[in-house]
C-alpha cells in the first residue's frame, strides 16, 4: 500500500458531543494550515472526558464538520490515559493503532506531552521498530513545567513531580535522539532539546491571518498617542494557572500603582485561581483599576483589547512558548515581564519588550512605572513590537514547517 499524507499525533484533546468530533478552536486553523501543504492529513488524539470537558472554561471547541474540505482530515480518537492504570490498560491496543497508521502515511509528526497518557511518545516508539523517521515537535519543557508548577503545591505533589521530572526527561530525550527533525516551538524548548537531534530548527507557532496584523497607519497612530496619553493601558490574555503566576501579576500592578502610575489592566482569561485572584484584587484595593474580564471567546475582540493596550504584561514562570506574547507583537503592543528564552528570543533582534528576573514582580512593578514616565521609550516598543510582529502569520509558519518535514523526513 502506498503511504500518503501527514500523520499529527497530538496531545490536544478531541471533545465528542452528541455524535460530533470537536476541536480547540485554533487547533482546527492549525489542520487547516496543515492541508494547505499536505494532500491528507490524519489526526490522533485522546478524548477529553466529558466532565473534564464541563469543567474547562478556556476552551473554545469547533465541530470539525466545519473543517474547510473536510475530507481531506481523518480523525482518529485515543484513550484518555492520563493514570497509570489506564494507560497499561490502553497501551497494547492503542499501539497497535498507531502502528497501523503509521505504516500508511507518509509523513510523521509527533508533539511530545507528558509521560504516561503521552501517545505522541508511544507513537515514536512504534516508528522506531518500524524504521520509519519521524519529526519531534515541542510547546513546553515538559519536566521543568512539572517542577515549577507544583513548587507550591502540597508535599505529596511536590515529591511526585521531583521524582516523575527525571524520568520524563529521559524519556524525552530517548526519544529525541531517534528522530530526524526537531521543530522545537521557542527558545526554550530549543535549548532544552536542539543538542539531541542533528536536524533542529527553532519554530513559532500562530493562529494569526496576515491581515490580522496591526497595520503601519494604525502603529504610527498608536506610538504617537501613547506620548500623550494620561492612563497607562496594560493587558494579558491567557489562563489563570499556577503556571502563569497571576498573583505576581496583581502585586506588580499594585506595585505600580503606589509609585504613582494611572493604569488600567485587564486579564482576558478564566481558570483555576480566578477567585484567589479576585480575592487579592480587593485586598489590594485594585478594583477600580484591574478587570477581570472572564474568557473572551470572540477572537476579533479579544485582539482589538491587546491592540489598544500600550503593553502586555506577563508574569509566566515555566519554561513554555504562549502563543500570546506572538500575538502581543502582531498587534503592536510590547511585551513587558518576567525573563525567559522564549521571550528574549522573539524581540532579540527587533526590538518590542522588555524584562525583569522571574518572580521579582517589584522590579517589574518598577519597570511599569518607568515605562509609564518614559513615553517616548514606550512608543519606540510599541513602533519595534509592530515591525516584529509582521514576521508572524499562520500561513507562513506552517508552510516553513511542512518544508521542513518534506526536505528531512
Amino acid at each position: 500500500m502506498e503511504q500518503q499524507g501527514l500523520l499529527l499525533v497530538l496531545p490536544v484533546p478531541f471533545r465528542v458531543k452528541d455524535n460530533r468530533v470537536l476541536f480547540e478552536s485554533q487547533a482546527c486553523n492549525g489542520l487547516e494550515r496543515w492541508g494547505d501543504n499536505f494532500d491528507k492529513v490524519v489526526v490522533a488524539a485522546p478524548v477529553l472526558p466529558e466532565d473534564l470537558a464541563e469543567r474547562d472554561k478556556m476552551m473554545t471547541w469547533r465541530d470539525t464538520a466545519t473543517l474547510t474540505d473536510r475530507d481531506r482530515f481523518e480523525l482518529v480518537p485515543l484513550p484518555w490515559a492520563y493514570s497509570l492504570s489506564k494507560f497499561l490498560k490502553t497501551y497494547r491496543s492503542t499501539r497497535t493503532s498507531l502502528a497501523a497508521l503509521i505504516s500508511r502515511c507518509r509523513y510523521l509528526q509527533f508533539a511530545l506531552g507528558g509521560l504516561w497518557g503521552d501517545w505522541a511518545a508511544v507513537a515514536a516508539l512504534e516508528a522506531r521498530q518500524q524504521n520509519r523517521s519521524y519529526a519531534i515537535h515541542t510547546d513546553r519543557v515538559e519536566h521543568e513545567v512539572m517542577l515549577r508548577s507544583t513548587q507550591k503545591a502540597s508535599l505529596i505533589k511536590r515529591l511526585k513531580a521531583r521524582f516523575l521530572a527525571p524520568l520524563m526527561a529521559k524519556y524525552h530525550q530517548n526519544i529525541i535522539r531517534d528522530c530526524t527533525l526537531g521543530l522545537w516551538h521557542g527558545n526554550d524548548c530549543n535549548r532544552a532539546y536542539s543538542r539531541f537531534c542533528q536536524n533542529s530548527y527553532l519554530i513559532h507557532n500562530i493562529h494569526l491571518k496576515p491581515s490580522e496584523c496591526i497595520s503601519q497607519e494604525a502603529l504610527i497612530q498608536k506610538s504617537d498617542l501613547v506620548k500623550d496619553e494620561n492612563t497607562l493601558k496594560i493587558c494579558y490574555a491567557g489562563r489563570i494557572e499556577p503556571m502563569k503566576a497571576p498573583l505576581d501579576w496583581v502585586k506588580a500592578i499594585s506595585q505600580a500603582r503606589e509609585l504613582g502610575v494611572n493604569l488600567q489592566a485587564t486579564w482576558m482569561g478564566d481558570g483555576t485561581l480566578f477567585a484567589r485572584m479576585k480575592q487579592l484584587i480587593v485586598e489590594l484595593k485594585l478594583e477600580d483599576c484591574l478587570h477581570l474580564s472572564g474568557l473572551i471567546r470572540d477572537r476579533a475582540q479579544l485582539l482589538q483589547q491587546i491592540r489598544k493596550s500600550h503593553l502586555m504584561l506577563f508574569t509566566h514562570i515555566t519554561p513554555e512558548s504562549p502563543r500570546c506574547l506572538l500575538e502581543s507583537l502582531v498587534c503592536g503592543t510590547p511585551i513587558i515581564g518576567y525573563q525567559s528564552e522564549f521571550a528574549q528570543d522573539l524581540v532579540k533582534d527587533y526590538g518590542g519588550g522588555q524584562f525583569v528576573g522571574v518572580g521579582d514582580w517589584q522590579q517589574l512593578g518598577t519597570l511599569i512605572e518607568r515605562l509609564s514616565q518614559d513615553r517616548m521609550l514606550l512608543a519606540q516598543l510599541i513602533q519595534q513590537a509592530g515591525r516584529n510582529g509582521t514576521r508572524f502569520n499562520d500561513e507562513s509558519v506552517f508552510r516553513d514547517r511542512s518544508e521542513l518535514i518534506k526536505k528531512y523526513l
